[in-house]
């Protein structure tokens, strides 16, 4: 292992700056850091884990071959536990004739000649392993000066350990409040659809609501589920709460109820659907991303439309959800975004924008809805540009359905 000149700071300075510790290549880049900078053949990060150490990650090899991430030993077998705990130094330059270890097992199967360690320490205190560099030849020139330049990458992860256990603590936590809310089942509000020439309530939407501490929007609970891998659970507990009060609604309103296109893919959604009272059901499409497969979501929407389910496309206007999206989809309702309603009595690009989606509508039989009404002079402009129905704090907030 042929220790290269020190790093002056400016240089290792400018090594920690090149790592990203925000990048999933984090931990690798740092342990290459490493490997290079003593010519090493293998770099690696060790967890101390029930009584074992085990390879987080590793960059290069045992002469050539890769040693895979969670390959372990007896931790009292090794060097790595002696290096933390203070009983061997960080640097043991003859592995083969050194006494304290020539007579190890693992000396023998990763081959040491030199071998360099420094204990990696999570803020606050806590010992995770170690960031190991070995090389098979031995070296005599590493020196301490190499040590404290491990120390310094051996800090950077720590840091980078300790933010991904936070990370993961503030994830187990948001998983167990999902799972809490989809035990206890969600509270839903509904806000009315109006008909925008006389008023007459035609639709109830179901709008899930969250009465947790602190208060956070459905919109990012939603969000922090699928980023959990617990989207579709709880959509599909959204969905069974918003049927439960189906029977409720007065007859001829329809329930509009909002699912992803993912959760309206799944056999579950639909079973439940088959399982639904008779009223009629508006199933909006919520979207804000690329749809990569057209596919098997038009499948899924043809069996909800044999069922007599009508399909709406919700935020027409924002984001992805636009003249594409909806040719692809052929829904039966376009939900026009708030941001096109929102002061659209000031705004003739609005009202143009909106009497095209109007006309392209109509030639497709298809119903507008505009989203977001919270004045007469909104309602009383998209009334006079042909859209049909509306919703808004102008006509009603969201309430439970006794309200």
């Amino acid at each position: 292992m042929n220790a290269q000149p020190v790093a002056a700071p400016t240089a290792l300075g400018a090594i920690v700056q090149s790592i990203d510790a925000s990048s999933p290549s984090c931990l690798r880049q740092i342990i290459e850091a490493a490997r290079e900078h003593l010519d090493a053949d293998i770099g690696f990060l060790c967890e101390f884990e029930n009584g074992r150490k085990v390879i987080r990650e590793s960059v290069g090899g045992i002469h050539g071959r890769a040693v895979p991430n969670g390959t372990h030993f007896d931790l009292e077998e090794t060097y790595c536990r002696r290096v933390a705990q203070g009983e061997l130094p960080n640097v043991i330059h003859d592995a083969r004739t050194d006494p304290r270890v020539c007579h190890m097992d693992i000396t023998r199967t990763l081959d040491i000649g030199t071998y360099i360690s420094v204990p990696v320490m999570i803020p606050g205190g806590r010992v995770f392993g170690t960031l190991c560099c070995i090389s098979h030849e031995v070296d005599p020139s590493v020196q301490t000066r190499d040590v404290r330049y491990l120390r310094v990458l051996a800090d950077l992860l720590g840091n980078s350990l300790g933010e991904e256990e936070r990370i993961a603590s503030v994830q187990r936590r948001q998983s167990e409040q999902i799972r809490g809310l989809v035990k206890q089942g969600l509270s839903i509000a509904f806000q009315p659809i109006v008909s925008l020439a006389d008023g007459a309530v035609v639709g109830m939407e179901a709008l899930s609501r969250f009465d947790t501490q602190p208060y956070r929007t459905p919109d990012l609970w939603f969000a922090d589920a699928w980023r959990l891998g617990m989207g579709e659970e709880l959509e599909r507990a959204a969905l069974q709460a918003a049927l439960a009060h189906q029977s409720r609604l007065p007859d001829g309103v329809y329930l509009a109820i909002n699912l992803s296109p993912r959760a309206l893919q799944s056999a579950e959604t639909l079973q439940m659907l088959h399982e639904a009272g008779p009223g009629p059901i508006v199933l909006e499409i919520t979207e804000h991303a690329v749809i990569e497969e057209y596919g098997p979501l038009i499948e899924a929407l043809q069996r909800y439309s044999r069922r007599g389910t009508v399909i709406a496309v919700d935020d027409f206007g924002a984001g992805y959800s636009g003249l594409s999206h909806a040719l692809r989809v052929r829904p039966r309702v376009l939900k026009l975004d708030m941001q096109l309603t929102r002061d659209i009595h000031f705004d003739e690009a609005k009202q143009a924008l909106v009497g095209a989606t109007v006309g392209f509508a109509g030639r497709m039989a298809v119903d507008v809805v505009a989203e977001g009404i919270e004045c007469s002079e909104e309602a009383q402009m998209l009334r006079g540009l042909g859209v049909r129905y509306g919703q808004g704090y102008h006509f009603g907030r969201p309430a439970p359905l006794a309200a």
